[in-house]
């Protein structure tokens, strides 16, 4: 597959005072209208290599008319889509990534990074070598609409790993445009994303842990997960009185979980809730992931688990097994990955964990914004960013601009050369 070109552009431009920003925008607005106007890849290309102030606007667009709305939507005080601007912080924020689990996966997912980001694609092409294994059809597939894999991508195993794949190549991405994060955090099978990143398996160890883990969770077939608004305490107490056959698979916010287990005792309990008024949504996962039902397989993935080589975390990975910051020996004992299996998935505790830690802007290195969304719900109130990657969309960059525009708005340190525009040099 030949590279494509970059569809979308990101217009980064500062000045010491917020006039002098307006002034600024203004200047290009009638750059971009002028007979003769430089292209909107100069333009930015230039822009990038000015001096980066503390008062900063950023602006994506598909071509010049897209940048000039944008940069009018600003002078009008409006808001608009993929326009951004702010007094960067000197230290910038504190970005801790987030990692998606089962559900985010949809097909496609990935296909314009797939096809214009070399980075992006040679991590997917590596994690796919090591998926073959596990999958009797190329990873690759899943990020091609048009591949007919639209069954596929919602089997279990090829959700995880398809997942992974495309986590870890927005992780290496985000990497060569200069944003690191400060913490790491995976929900369910987004454990071993996290995992990876914070350098503690290298891809090839957590695709073949995950595989293995994913393949024996897809031997149950008579499981079934709901989402109810209730706390973890009072779930607990109404699953007392009820049967071991139904357990507490994920606890997402202060008023939600995730209940999972054998599919006829899960309705009948979801049927008394719901006559009660509460809150019911089913979760197509017929593995009952997280649940009782998959304790014949734990002792398979521990030993699986035994032969994995485990290094220390590098930045601080935040488990959503314990909810707390993991350390090497806790990571790298295989009834972690065994409890990790069972969960519950401590969702709530471990974005709690990265508030802790100071971190201020959360990034969904995954398909999909249904972590960011439920962090929100979790941490209310001003003071943080909730940024998506890719969202829903099988676009190239402009869903990871955007981003990348809060980023820099705030004082992020973009690797504009060698990175966003990978084929100039100098710059910061």
């Amino acid at each position: 597959m030949t590279l494509t070109p970059h569809t979308t552009h990101l217009l980064p431009l500062s000045a010491a005072t917020a006039d002098a920003l307006a002034d600024r925008a203004r200047a290009v607005v009638r750059s971009l209208s002028a007979p003769g106007a430089t292209s909107p890849d100069a333009l930015c290309t230039t822009a990038a290599a000015a001096r980066h102030d503390t008062h900063r606007l950023a602006v994506t667009g598909r071509d010049a008319d897209e940048l000039t709305a944008g940069l009018r939507a600003y002078l009008d005080g409006t808001t608009a889509r993929g326009v951004s601007a702010g007094a960067a912080r000197a230290a910038g924020p504190r970005v801790a990534f987030l990692f998606s689990g089962q559900g985010a996966q949809f097909l496609g997912m990935g296909h314009g990074l797939y096809r214009t980001a070399p980075t992006f694609r040679s991590v997917v092409d590596r994690c796919a070598e090591a998926a073959r294994p596990f999958l009797s059809h190329p990873l690759q597939e899943l990020l091609d609409p048009a591949s007919g894999r639209g069954d596929a991508v919602h089997r279990l195993v090829a959700a995880a790993l398809g997942t992974f794949s495309v986590s870890l190549a927005l992780t290496a991405l985000w990497r060569t445009w200069g944003i690191e994060p400060t913490a790491v955090l995976g929900f369910s099978s987004g454990e071993y994303t996290a995992a990876c990143c914070a350098g503690v398996l290298s891809p090839e160890a957590a695709m073949r842990l995950l595989g293995t883990e994913a393949s024996l969770a897809a031997q149950v077939t008579d499981g079934a997960m709901a989402m109810v608004t209730l706390d973890e305490a009072a779930a607990r107490e109404l699953l007392a009185d009820g049967t071991e056959a139904v357990d507490v698979a994920a606890v997402v916010s202060e008023h939600e979980v995730s209940l999972s287990g054998e599919v006829e005792a899960l309705t009948r309990l979801t049927g008394r809730l719901a006559a009660d008024g509460v809150r019911v949504s089913w979760l197509p996962v017929p593995q009952g992931l997280h649940s009782p039902l998959q304790e014949p397989a734990l002792d398979a993935l521990a030993e699986a688990a035994a032969t994995v080589t485990f290094a220390a975390p590098r930045i601080p990975l935040v488990s959503t097994v314990t909810g707390t910051v993991v350390e090497a020996a806790a990571v790298s004992d295989p009834g972690h990955w065994r409890r990790h299996m069972r969960g519950p998935v401590r969702f709530l505790d471990a974005i709690r964990t990265l508030d802790g830690l100071g971190s201020d802007t959360y990034v969904e290195a995954g398909p999909g914004r249904a972590l960011v969304g439920l962090g929100a719900r979790c941490l209310p109130g001003g003071g943080r960013q909730w940024l998506a990657s890719l969202g829903r969309s099988t676009d190239g960059r402009g869903p990871m601009l955007d981003s990348l525009g809060r980023l820099y708005t705030a004082g992020a340190p973009v690797r504009w050369f060698g990175g966003v525009h990978p084929e100039g040099s100098g710059g910061r």
